[in-house]
């Protein structure tokens, strides 16, 4: 016979009274197997496991669907820095219980969802990400979009689809999406370096080494350190990429999540010169003519001009 915890695994880990119920659970089962911590209550009539994700569980208690970037960070993909949890609830939905009792700020999305919910507590992928591309601003967003194919969220073509119902604000970084992006915040960098006019290539690949996270102009490697890389390994194995590509005659570069929240323009500014010293120094490999300090700032492409 079946525990109380296995029948409820077995009907989606979170139900009501009724599914419970007709699966031939009683009311004396449910309560005892609560008071053991078998389950958990979540709100009157409504039962979890008690291993269910913290988030959904959050939403159910709700009486909600998680959605949106609290469904993307449960599953590992880029959403920004929303922390906030965003569920879905249906336009004439009453009896929703206080965020207050969650002790968090909760974004209630009214809307019709436009893809139907995989479950009453979870709305699923294609509207996870469709509502996560109204709410995170243009940067995020294509982060978000590319992280979900990175992640195996979603396919590159479930992806494309969505990016056809996208606001309109989002066209020019539709229009370079990249799926072979490897993290959120390389994603933002390229982004805002192709807006600055560098021509940047992602995961490109170093012989001997396999692959830096980005290249820009063919003369600098980028690697973008998420917070998640840490650790004396880790320490060592970025420092021996760093010198097997100087060793190939390409400049590397390393910065991390602060230097592209905190301080951009001046972790730009410092791209700019690295860049720029690598383009003459490669134009003087192959004996052409070579900027100098005193060229007047016109001589430089356009893309190396700073306002």
């Amino acid at each position: 016979m079946l525990t109380v915890s296995a029948a409820l695994c077995r009907v989606g880990h979170v139900a009501s009274f009724g599914q419970l119920s007709a699966a031939g659970l009683t009311g004396r089962q449910l309560r005892a197997a609560v008071q053991t911590g078998g389950i958990n209550r979540l709100r009157r009539g409504t039962y979890a496991c008690a291993h269910l994700h913290p988030v959904l569980a959050d939403a159910a208690r709700l009486g909600a669907a998680v959605t949106c970037v609290s469904a993307l960070r449960a599953a590992g993909v880029w959403a920004g820095n929303d922390r906030r949890l965003h569920v879905q609830v249906r336009p004439n939905a009453s009896h929703l219980a206080s965020p207050h009792e969650l002790g968090s700020t909760v974004r209630y999305h009214w809307e019709r969802p436009r893809f139907p919910a995989v479950t009453p507590w979870w709305t699923g992928p294609l509207q996870s990400l469709w509502q996560a591309m109204h709410c995170l601003d243009e940067e995020n967003a294509i982060a978000a979009m590319e992280s979900a194919v990175h992640e195996g969220f979603l396919t590159a073509a479930e992806v494309t689809r969505l990016a056809g119902l996208a606001p309109r604000r989002l066209i020019d970084g539709i229009r370079r999406l990249d799926f072979a992006s490897g993290s959120g915040n390389e994603t933002i960098v390229r982004l805002r370096l192709q807006h600055a006019g560098y021509r940047v290539e992602s995961q490109a690949f170093v012989p001997g080494m396999g692959h830096e996270d980005l290249v820009i102009e063919g003369c600098v490697g980028l690697d973008v350190d998420g917070r998640q890389w840490h650790g004396e390994d880790r320490f060592a194995i970025d420092r021996d990429r760093d010198i097997h590509v100087e060793g190939l005659g390409r400049r590397a570069l390393r910065i991390r999540t602060a230097h592209i929240e905190d301080t951009w323009p001046h972790t730009l500014a410092a791209i700019d010169r690295v860049v720029a010293d690598a383009l003459r120094e490669q134009n003087r490999r192959v004996g052409r003519v070579v900027l100098t300090v005193d060229d007047p700032l016109d001589a430089l492409p356009q893309r190396y001009r700073r306002q």
